[in-house]
């Protein structure tokens, strides 16, 4: 069985989209994460002074507008790191400059293999760290980069 794969100018497309996206998906993850350092470190002060003065927690009014920021934020990191495994997605899906059946069996044994692997790996992430709680995207990336660093240690070696 032979599966439809893109031409050989879509792993360029791919790995390109797959780079820019990752990096803007980067860039806006630092952004919240020096936005949120500032915004804890603010309100715990305020916090602190405001619970001397009246013995009680004061919400402050601007926590709504920021959790609304945050919430367009998170969809828009979230649409870039979708786009990014879209990008490596067809990177994975396109031919090799010479495409052949050994190629062919390349694939078959990086994907066997990248299987096995992330298998054995989930299992030990599951007996060893129980309270670890992991979302799809971890796996999704972790097994599409397996693929494709044993796929590319295949085709070197043989």
């Amino acid at each position: 069985m032979n599966i439809q794969i893109l031409p050989n100018w879509c792993k360029k497309l791919g790995a390109s989209v797959f780079i820019i996206f990752s990096v803007l998906s980067g860039i806006n993850d630092m952004k919240r994460g020096f936005n949120d350092a500032i915004c804890n470190c603010d309100s715990t002060l305020t916090q602190n002074e405001e619970i001397k003065d009246n013995q009680q927690d004061i919400i402050l009014p601007d926590t709504k507008s920021e959790k609304l920021l945050d919430r367009s934020e998170l969809n828009k990191v979230h649409l870039f790191l979708v786009l990014s495994y879209i990008g490596l997605f067809t990177y994975i899906l396109s031919k090799e400059k010479v495409e052949d059946d050994y190629i062919n069996k390349l694939r078959l044994e990086s994907y066997q293999l990248s299987v096995l692997l992330f298998i054995i790996l989930s299992l030990i992430i599951f007996v060893f760290f129980k309270d670890l709680k992991l979302t799809f995207d971890y796996f999704l990336e972790s097994f599409m980069l397996i693929y494709l660093i044993i796929f590319f240690f295949k085709k070197r070696i043989y």
